[in-house]
C-alpha cells in the first residue's frame, strides 16, 4: 500500500502519481515530481509533505492557489479521499492505494522544455542535419 495522488475519469483511475518522497513538488515546470502542463498551474505550484505518516499540502505562492475539499488555504493537512484542485486538475489523495496502480508522469513536450534540456556541445553537429 502506497500513498498517491490520482486523477479519475468516471470511476476509473486515469493518472496516478506515487508519493514516495518526503517532499513532492507539483507544478507546470519540468523539475517537479508531478508535472501538470496547463497555463493555470504555476511553475512551482504546491508541495506535498510527508512527516511521520502525516500528509499535508502547501501552496507555494501560486497565482491560482490550491483548494482542498473546496477550501482554499496556504497549507492543509491531508486525509484519505481529500480532493485537491490545482488549476483545472482534480487530484484525489489516497493514503493507502491498492488495486489499480497506474504510475504516471505527465511530460511537457513544449518547445521551451526541449530548448532548455537539449544542450549542444562543442562536438555537436550544427542544427539542420548531420554529415554534410
Amino acid at each position: 500500500m502506497k500513498a498517491r495522488l490520482a486523477i479519475y475519469k468516471g470511476l476509473r483511475v486515469d493518472l496516478a502519481f506515487p508519493l514516495t518522497e518526503s517532499v513532492t513538488g507539483i507544478g507546470r515546470d519540468a523539475d517537479n515530481m508531478i508535472q501538470l502542463p496547463d497555463p493555470k498551474v504555476s511553475k512551482h505550484h504546491a508541495v506535498v509533505h510527508s512527516r511521520g505518516g502525516a500528509w499535508s499540502i502547501e501552496d507555494m505562492h501560486s497565482t491560482n492557489g490550491v483548494t482542498v475539499n473546496g477550501v482554499r488555504d496556504q497549507k492543509a493537512d491531508l486525509k484519505d479521499g481529500d480532493r485537491i484542485h490545482i488549476g483545472p486538475f482534480e487530484l484525489v489523495f489516497e493514503a493507502s492505494a491498492g488495486g489499480d496502480w497506474v504510475p504516471s508522469h505527465v511530460i511537457d513536450m513544449s518547445t521551451k522544455v526541449s530548448e532548455r534540456t537539449i544542450v549542444a556541445g562543442p562536438d555537436s553537429p550544427p542544427a539542420g542535419g548531420r554529415g554534410r
